[in-house]
């Protein structure tokens, strides 16, 4: 599968490739990047490297596929965002993105999540995108429900990250609901 270019809103969403690595590193060293990640703060380059083929993997598996969030004028990545854990007998799949502390607060995301719904519904046919957020993460789940999303509920230890437990709150967003929305919102 080849992942397209989706220039729209103001940002362009590409594929991942070798050229990011310094920007991949650069964006996941950041502590403020990864506080509610899965994922320690990168350390040596090498992380990127291996972080840029889990994603292409992922996207020739057919498991997942994550794109390169920039800006006009700015072509080096400022986020990512995709889907993973795609489940196709059940037509569903997450949602997880990331974005520079520096491009917070512009809509950026919100462009990026609301392109990758439609890529999701449309073009890979799924019903359901869920996102597991860090109750601590209020950002996040406030960008969620911006878009649409509705949380279903708490989840306590969800996942063992960075060597403890850590609750996630669950949120999810149908295609029936996502089609309702565009068409009051535009």
């Amino acid at each position: 599968m080849n992942l397209p270019v989706i220039a729209a809103n103001g940002i362009v969403l590409r594929p991942i490739t070798e050229t990011d690595t310094a920007a991949i590193f650069h964006h996941f060293s950041n502590d403020t990047v990864t506080r509610y990640m899965d994922i320690p703060s990168f350390s040596d380059i090498s992380e990127a490297t291996q972080i840029i083929h889990f994603f292409q993997e992922s996207l020739v598996k057919g498991t997942g596929m994550r794109w390169a969030i920039t800006i006009p004028g700015h072509p080096e990545l400022v986020g990512t965002c995709g889907l993973h854990n795609l489940n196709k007998t059940h037509y569903k799949g997450e949602v997880g993105y990331d974005l520079h502390p520096d491009f917070w607060g512009k809509g950026i995301m919100t462009n990026a999540i609301h392109e990758v719904l439609l890529y999701a519904f449309n073009q890979l046919q799924l019903n359901r995108v869920e996102a597991f957020v860090d109750p601590a993460n209020t950002a996040s789940a406030n960008l969620l429900r911006r878009v649409g999303f509705e949380k279903e509920g708490f989840l306590r230890d969800a996942f063992f990250e960075k060597g403890r437990f850590v609750d996630a709150a669950l949120y999810s967003i149908l295609k029936r609901t996502h089609a309702r929305e565009n068409i009051f919102n535009g």
